[in-house]
């Protein structure tokens, strides 16, 4: 008897800590997906400092960016953000980009995880018939996803734009323009997995590396952990990266796109 009484509480102990392990493992997911970090400012503010764009709320909750004048864009950017992070934190950035010409495109995603929805692009390209040319970016995790994106429509995308982050998928045999851009402090992304990754990126691949820029200040929404101190603002860090692609996206444009 004493065995058997044995054998029935050390089978109570392992389910108990097999229970314990998976509502602690619940309680981080659930941590980890209900957290997110919005933009420091309102939506109103960004809207009075760039006032050269139309900074509009998606009805999805996304965020959607166009040239206040000029002819409509032909060229539109959809951009995933990076994991946890509200689309509204990357308007100040991607402003920069539109005052220039192009429609930004910042999707509303499940929990702010663009691993979540692979395919949100899909419905704005959609829904924006008059673009003619489509560019898919996104930050950190974000650009993870949107290579993924990129390379499940090679037809439909003409380039591939990864902001601290790196490809996730073998695009070395597609026709697809990659531009990558990342601060020499950046703290969170894997150097070491985006240096293996190179044989994995297109032909057509561009890198820039910007001095004193951190992996969280794409965004505006404040500090992020893990990662480093920039020793440039953020304001300069969105303004250099800015700079960046606006040159990459004239010469691409200058060529018609990959696709056109």
């Amino acid at each position: 008897m004493s065995q058997v009484k044995s054998r029935k509480t050390i089978r109570k102990i392992i389910l108990g800590i097999i229970a314990a392990v998976i509502l602690l493992s619940a309680v981080i997911v659930g941590m980890c997906l209900f957290n997110e970090r919005p933009a420091v400012q309102s939506m109103a503010v960004y809207q009075d400092v760039y006032s050269d764009v139309q900074i509009n709320a998606a009805e999805d909750g996304g965020v959607e960016i166009f040239p206040q004048s000029g002819e409509a864009p032909k060229t539109g950017i959809i951009f995933y953000v990076g994991a946890q992070i509200r689309p509204d934190a990357y308007t100040p950035f991607l402003a920069r980009v539109a005052e220039q010409g192009y429609a930004c495109f910042i999707p509303n995603l499940s929990f702010n995880m663009a691993a979540l929805e692979p395919n949100a692009a899909e419905e704005i390209m959609l829904s924006h018939p008059e673009i003619e040319r489509w560019y898919l970016a996104g930050h950190s995790m974000g650009g993870l996803t949107a290579s993924g994106f990129a390379d499940d429509h090679r037809d439909e995308v003409d380039g591939l734009i990864l902001v601290a982050a790196y490809t996730n998928r073998d695009l070395s045999d597609a026709d697809l323009p990659t531009l990558a851009v990342f601060g020499d402090t950046d703290g969170v992304m894997n150097k070491d997995l985006y240096d293996k990754r190179m044989s994995w990126n297109s032909a057509d691949f561009e890198e820039h590396v910007i001095p004193g820029a951190n992996h969280a200040q794409y965004g505006d929404y404040g500090e992020q952990p893990r990662d480093n101190a920039a020793t440039i603002t953020a304001d300069e860090q969105q303004a250099q990266t800015a700079e960046i692609i606006l040159d990459w996206l004239s010469r691409r444009e200058a060529n018609g796109g990959s696709n056109g």
